[in-house]
């Protein structure tokens, strides 16, 4: 069913519940270091950090190291 009555405007909203026993302390030192602003806001940034952590290891996997290259020689003026 569309958001707004109008067809065109139309978007999907997923929201998942789930219930997590969690670490109080771990939690509010995080909102603290972090700033967000809400428990949700925290475990999104917590999750987001993971992925792309997760996507660097294949990566680097994928790649290796990167070409090992020497120092360049700067001019002197």
């Amino acid at each position: 069913m569309p958001v707004g009555g109008n067809a065109s405007e139309s978007c999907i909203i997923i929201c998942m519940r789930t219930t997590l026993d969690l670490d109080a302390d771990l939690v509010k030192r995080a909102l603290h270091e972090t700033g967000a602003r809400s428990k949700t806001e925290v475990i999104e940034m917590g999750l987001h950090a993971l992925l792309e952590r997760a996507a660097r290891k294949r990566l680097k996997a994928l790649f290796g190291e990167g070409p090992q290259i020497r120092a360049v020689r700067r001019r002197r003026s």
